[in-house]
């Protein structure tokens, strides 16, 4: 008889621990959110890395705290009580199955589900296809969409598009698996 292997779960990482603060537990993280505030919501996070395993890590954890800390933030976990404990997680990410993830909020969209759309502007009135969306850029003033050629687009250049949604972004179908910019080729 055969086996199907179990489905995959998604997990999408939010932080990573990046060191340990004081004796009672608490951990530096990198925050990968724009909305830090998220990860108090979510009740059954994992602990993922290289290490988890070796290190003999919980791998679900609950953050009960979370504080702004210089250019970071610093967070309280369920069962970690000493630096002793914190020091073993440095090095892992924190990471929740995509299911549990909170939907965006009407209008808006995750930076994640952007990338792999297919880009589409216009050239001398047609409409051509610029490639595919690779990642986003934060920059000071607005960020960027890094597009990359794909198959049947317009040239075999790297292409940054402002993220400028309305002015630049006119339309986003993440159904169809596309997005719509008032940019052309040569800019």
């Amino acid at each position: 008889m055969m086996r199907s292997a179990p489905p995959t779960t998604t997990l999408l990482t939010l932080a990573d621990i990046v060191g340990v603060y004081g004796i009672k537990g608490w951990v530096k993280l990198r925050v990968q959110l724009d909305d830090p505030q998220i990860l108090l919501s979510l009740s059954q996070l994992q602990l993922n890395g290289p290490e988890a395993a070796r290190r003999n890590v919980s791998r679900t954890v609950t953050i009960q705290a979370l504080q702004s800390h210089g250019k970071g933030f610093i967070a309280r976990l369920a069962g970690v009580d000493d630096r002793t404990q914190a020091e073993l997680l440095t090095g892992l990410s924190i990471q929740v199955p995509e299911a549990d993830f909170p939907a965006a909020a009407d209008g808006e969209v995750y930076w994640r589900d952007l990338v792999g759309l297919k880009v589409w502007c216009r050239d001398e009135g047609h409409r051509v296809l610029l490639g595919r969306v690779k990642n986003l850029l934060e920059t000071g003033a607005n960020d960027v969409l890094v597009v990359s050629p794909c198959e049947d687009s317009v040239d075999d250049r790297e292409h940054l598009v402002p993220w400028l949604p309305e002015d630049v972004v006119v339309d986003i179908d993440l159904t169809e698996g596309r997005l719509e910019v008032d940019w052309y080729v040569d800019e």
